[in-house]
């Protein structure tokens, strides 16, 4: 068996289909991905075989070979390793279990061994440790460690009876999982720069920044994702990262659009042309596509990406304000009910009840958008848009003394704020449903 082959021998989309199986995904899983046949995928990989010498799928991805583009080099996986310590007697602890390792497999972000026993491997970013226990019920835990097994970052249990919705508690425990790494990943960036995979930690410790909507970081983050694309060291999470960055310059009114929606849509375009089938090339131009109004292209993309990973929270939230921009409300409320589901502990999590009050206040449910939006205003104060929906909603209660107190919040943090400035939220709002809104933004700020 050769240890290295020429790196023309290899086409395109033989490198990708290479690089899904090392990351662990079947062939069905593959086909999805890539949305071709069953028959395309087994022809590739039978030519991927003969070119490296190999006779099946473990070798292919075993085999360490400098075919690997010079991208796949500079730019490492997340390494996981899944630690079953027992065989479980219960079918649904092992139906659960597989169900979490091939939801992980939909990020498209992790190399994934499974193993008996946990690992002193200093390549290994994460350690996800399973047991099970049958007394006095049956239940799973799971325990997240850093890469050497030095630090217990997240625990995890969840009681198992014969009813159980073992879909929905699958990807529940994923979609907590892939937060918590998200979190701990941020931090362990802001103690100590220098980590591997560096995307990795540099994307997570954006992502942390954007939940808080600080203005002073973005510029920072805005130049730690810079230096890693110049580097080329970036993937396609790490430019979906940027291009998020920028949409929440923009929609915070930190930024002329004119400046980024440019910036966007390089980046939008080229992960598009470089990887079609991506569901981070397929988030950035649903943002694009939002920016410049385009909302049915921008539902396109987002249930593309929820049709490919149901567990993809960026896409699950941008869906719902999509819906409510095509007038279609139950829809919209459907998909944040379901998201509450997943996520019963979130209720003062900002990334949720913004978009909950953006999607009331578009349903005209103005003491419900209220609601959220003070909620979502005590927590991020600075945050443009709960302030001015909650400015909105009291003037119609002609509460003038309340619109005159979160005038002068929002005047505070945004001095230089017109009204002009919503326009870039009713991108695709309907003419008629505009108009009635821009009418009452016009209203509560007539007395300043």
């Amino acid at each position: 068996m050769e240890n290295s082959t020429p790196k023309q021998k290899f086409t395109a989309r033989q490198k990708q289909i290479l690089s899904l199986v090392r990351k662990g995904l079947t062939n069905v899983e593959i086909c999805k991905a890539l949305n071709i046949s069953a028959n395309t995928v087994k022809v590739h990989l039978a030519k991927i075989y003969k070119i490296m010498d190999v006779s099946n799928r473990t070798e292919a991805a075993s085999l360490d070979v400098t075919e690997e583009s010079d991208d796949a080099k500079q730019i490492p996986e997340i390494k996981l390793l899944i630690v079953k310590r027992e065989n479980f007697d219960n079918p649904q602890m092992n139906m659960l279990t597989f169900l979490l390792t091939q939801n992980l497999h939909r990020y498209h972000l992790f190399q994934i061994q499974s193993a008996s026993r946990e690992s002193r491997d200093g390549n290994v970013t994460y350690q996800i440790v399973l047991t099970g226990t049958q007394d006095p019920k049956p239940s799973l835990y799971l325990s997240l460690y850093n890469g050497n097994m030095t630090q217990i970052i997240w625990v995890y249990s969840q009681k198992i009876d014969e009813h159980a919705d073992i879909e929905f508690l699958s990807n529940q425990m994923t979609m907590q999982l892939y937060r918590q790494m998200l979190v701990t990943a941020a931090q362990s960036y802001e103690k100590r720069k220098s980590q591997e995979p560096s995307w990795w930690f540099v994307s997570a410790y954006v992502n942390y920044k954007l939940n808080c909507r600080n203005r002073e970081s973005w510029h920072k983050c805005e130049c730690d994702l810079l230096a890693l694309l110049q580097k080329g060291a970036a993937n396609t999470f790490l430019k979906f990262t940027l291009v998020r960055l920028y949409y929440m310059a923009i929609m915070e009114s930190w930024v002329k659009i004119q400046d980024y929606i440019g910036k966007i849509q390089e980046l939008a375009t080229t992960s598009m042309h470089d990887e079609p089938y991506s569901d981070y090339s397929r988030l950035m131009m649903a943002l694009l596509s939002i920016l410049v109004g385009n909302k049915k292209d921008a539902v396109t993309y987002l249930l593309l990406v929820t049709e490919a990973n149901p567990e993809n929270v960026w896409a699950i939230t941008l869906l719902s304000q999509m819906y409510l921009l095509l007038g279609e409300e139950s829809k919209a409320l459907e998909v944040i009910n379901e998201y509450e589901r997943y996520f019963p502990d979130l209720e003062n999590d900002p990334n949720q009840i913004i978009p909950t009050s953006f999607v009331y206040f578009l349903s005209k449910k103005y003491d419900e958008c209220e609601k959220y939006a003070m909620r979502a205003a005590y927590i991020r104060e600075e945050s443009f848009y709960p302030l001015l929906f909650v400015i909105v909603c009291r003037s119609l209660k002609d509460d003038w003394d309340s619109v005159e107190k979160y005038k002068n919040m929002l005047y505070e943090y945004h001095p230089d704020f017109k009204i002009a400035n919503c326009t870039k939220l009713l991108n695709g709002v309907k003419p008629e449903r505009r108009q009635e809104i821009e009418s009452m933004i016009e209203r509560a700020f007539s007395k300043r």
